[in-house]
């Protein structure tokens, strides 16, 4: 099996394929779209972001699995190299030569606003004053590419447990934050659905640069309840909003049984029988805190998880000891 790469600057190593070759393969795939984003500009993922990719096209073989990457690197990021990017760097090339189903796309990202209502506001120069870039990026990128091609959005701190095809404009609900509260890291939506271009001129008015949720949860909640004309957001219910569309909301158990508040527990050494009780209903699990460099144990749910849904990036990474 091979992988499809499309990148505007080359290397030696990752030709992309013919525009011929990208036909052939767009037309084994049952018309799914799951997207990833990732916005530092670094060339190749860590471990814990290509553990959602491959579990991503694992448990959706028929769907195409895109990669976003940024090509220009994020001013004030680390050069430093260790042994750690080199294993990083080989399962990144393997999803890049091995798993038919996934594809790298290496953009600019930013110019997939234009077009939408984002782009003046990009265009401003208001965004370059975040105080977390990569986070406000990657939210203003992910409903721009959900508005212009539709699918299903991942964070790359998802692991997939099961397919993905039944989910159509849709989001999910966190069971142990504040009410009514919507979180964006997992979204799918049809193309130019109208909730989308909402949330956009939504966004725009929401920004505050020195808050990272701006754009992020807080602007997804807050135009849900304006663009359906609603109080509250009551879980696993089909909402009839403006201009003649629906959005479900899903229970927290589909993508966040596990939420933020508790995210203890997919580190700890010893595994609550209850806590795997609380996936069994879940399509993915959001694995809260994966990027902050917490140890892993082996016996671990997080490790658990990993050991069945991504078994090549986890095999690779924990026996170089950089999972």
């Amino acid at each position: 099996m091979a992988l499809l790469l499309i990148s505007s600057q080359h290397d030696e190593k990752t030709q992309p394929e013919s525009i011929t070759s990208l036909h052939e393969r767009v037309g084994k795939f049952n018309g799914l779209n799951i997207f990833f984003i990732e916005t530092s500009g670094r060339s190749c993922l860590t471990a814990r972001q290509a553990c959602g990719v491959e579990s991503a096209a694992r448990a959706n073989p028929h769907a195409s699995v895109t990669l976003y990457m940024e090509k220009t690197p994020i001013a004030n990021l680390s050069s430093y190299k260790s042994d750690k990017d080199e294993v990083n760097c080989a399962i990144t090339q393997f999803l890049l030569q091995r798993i038919e189903n996934v594809r790298i796309l290496r953009h600019n990202l930013l110019d997939h606003l234009e077009g939408t209502p984002l782009w003046e506001f990009y265009r401003s120069g208001l965004l370059n004053k975040s105080n977390t870039p990569l986070v406000h990026r990657s939210d203003a990128i992910r409903v721009a590419l959900l508005w212009k091609n539709g699918g299903i959005y991942l964070d790359l701190d998802c692991i997939v447990m099961r397919p993905l095809d039944s989910l159509n404009n849709t989001v999910g609900t966190v069971r142990d934050f504040i009410p009514n509260w919507i979180e964006n890291g997992v979204m799918a939506f049809n193309a130019g659905h109208p909730f989308l271009h909402f949330l956009m001129k939504s966004m725009v008015l929401a920004f505050r640069p020195d808050n990272y949720l701006s754009l992020g949860p807080s602007a997804v909640t807050e135009a849900i309840l304006d663009f359906c004309d609603l109080d509250d957001l009551p879980a696993n219910t089909l909402l009839l909003c403006s201009r003649n569309s629906s959005l479900f909301i899903q229970p927290p158990d589909s993508f966040y049984a596990i939420g933020s508040g508790r995210a203890d527990v997919f580190y700890q050494q010893t595994t609550d029988l209850a806590d795997w009780n609380k996936l069994k209903h879940s399509f993915l699990s959001h694995i809260y805190d994966s990027g902050s460099g917490r140890l892993v144990p082996p016996t671990s749910l997080y490790a658990q998880l990993a050991r069945d849904y991504c078994p090549f990036t986890y095999r690779t990474s924990e026996s170089n000891g950089s999972f």
